[in-house]
């Protein structure tokens, strides 16, 4: 019996990730006219190769499963272990930033001799840390997993889906919106190291052949098998977004309507990422007070926001219009983004498409004056942002949309986080999260 559950053990994350490869990397063809064809056409040799990095994570992940070395480690040492790591990750990312400081700095005038020692640091570091990666990694899977097993997600002991990450190089990926409306009707990952002029010709190129509105944007993590995540010297934020990317794993996993419609349904792409959200913020913070209770958590406040429409602003804006309504008090971004959504969704739902588009470019020069630097402020921008509406009271940028506080309201009802994301499995439409609240 011992022997077969350390087979199921070593064997069954591969099956899982087999299945997912199997379900995100589909190779069919369609018919020339349609959308999703010529997007991969029009992007061609641009964008992240998802097989190829998935058998190296595969194939690294499955030779660490069969001898799983933390399984001889006492539990302080698996915790000193990745204190350890997280510390030399944080000297590896301060080395780095100083040396691209010499390399930008013109009175320097050979920053290759005067990095050398630097260099020479960060070099070996990096060599300490790739030796480890995969052993951390190993431990800070099981410790999530030891707060799953509370919350029920244990088949035999064994966490189902098992949690599975990767430290990696992320890509940025590119989300697809109507014009007419906010809503997300393709995406794609996108080759990583692209710089910004990059992304912005492939912008115009998307909106020009597809008339829709389109932004190239960062992520925090990606819910493939095993999971990628970006290096990081924030354990806090690691274990608030592995157990996020771990939700979203579950829900595939469980065939659940939400976890396998993101790119056909905004509804439940909306539910998946707010409940997501909502569970990395709540197991995190627990493994980090079973693990690292040094560690000191961030609270998470209730915002009130008072609704203010911009009367004055009509289908004639100007940059300076805008800007005149909210400079005489202090700028609030929640207040003004959230704004924003709400009169840009007014727009579009009165079929004043270009004014909306000229509207969202003013206030983005408002927000970028006020020191919020945001390149581009579109439909795409929304579609994106909104998804994640976990914040009480609304997200900023999800604006009146009703979805994110119903799936709020649904875990404020639920006796456990566990009991909540099971829930979430079983409903397709925001009515099943109002029928399940009721």
């Amino acid at each position: 019996m011992l022997l077969l559950n350390l087979v199921v053990r070593r064997i069954m994350p591969w099956c899982l990730a087999l299945f997912l490869a199997l379900n995100l990397f589909r190779f069919d063809v369609p018919v020339y006219e349609d959308r999703s064809a010529n997007l991969d056409r029009l992007l061609a040799g641009r964008q992240f190769d998802f097989v190829s990095w998935w058998i190296g994570a595969a194939a690294a992940k499955a030779g660490h499963e069969l001898t799983g070395p933390q399984n001889g480690m006492a539990e302080a040492e698996q915790v000193a272990f990745v204190r350890d790591y997280m510390t030399k990750v944080a000297e590896f990312q301060k080395l780095e930033g100083r040396i691209e400081v010499a390399y930008a700095d013109p009175a320097i005038s050979d920053p290759v001799a005067a990095t050398l020692e630097q260099r020479r640091e960060r070099d070996a570091l990096r060599g300490w840390l790739n030796a480890r990666q995969i052993l951390a990694e190993a431990i800070v899977q099981e410790q999530i997993e030891y707060v799953l097993r509370e919350e029920g997600f244990a088949v035999g002991g064994q966490v189902s889906p098992p949690l599975r990450f990767r430290f990696t190089e992320l890509p940025d990926v590119l989300i697809v919106s109507r014009r007419d409306r906010i809503e997300r009707i393709d995406q794609r990952g996108m080759a990583t190291g692209m710089t910004v002029d990059e992304k912005d010709r492939i912008e115009d190129d998307v909106d020009a052949r597809f008339d829709v509105s389109s932004l190239v944007t960062p992520i925090g993590g990606l819910a493939a098998y095993p999971t990628m995540l970006p290096e990081t010297s924030s354990l806090n934020w690691l274990l608030d977004v592995v157990a996020h990317e771990w939700a979203h794993n579950y829900l595939m996993f469980t065939l659940s309507y939400v976890g396998t419609n993101l790119t056909s349904d905004p509804v439940a792409l909306t539910i998946n990422e707010t409940a997501a959200n909502i569970v990395g913020r709540e197991i995190g913070p627990r493994v980090a007070e079973r693990f690292y209770p040094e560690l000191s958590t961030t609270e998470h406040t209730e915002h009130t926001e008072k609704e203010e429409e911009l009367a004055s602003i009509t289908s004639d804006i100007s940059v300076a219009s805008v800007i005149s309504v909210v400079k005489a008090s202090k700028f609030d971004f929640r207040k003004e983004m959230r704004e924003t959504r709400v009169r840009t969704d007014e727009m579009l739902a009165a079929g004043k498409v270009e004014e909306a588009e000229a509207y969202m470019e003013a206030r983005r020069a408002l927000f970028v004056q006020n020191g919020h630097h945001i390149r581009k402020l579109n439909q795409a921008y929304f579609a994106f942002y909104g998804a994640y509406n976990d914040v009480p009271g609304g997200a900023p940028a999800s604006g009146k949309d009703p979805v994110g506080p119903a799936v709020q309201a649904l875990r404020t009802r639920s006796a456990s986080v566990g009991e909540f994301l099971r829930a979430i499995a079983g409903v397709q439409t925001l009515a099943d999260v109002e029928n399940a609240l009721r």
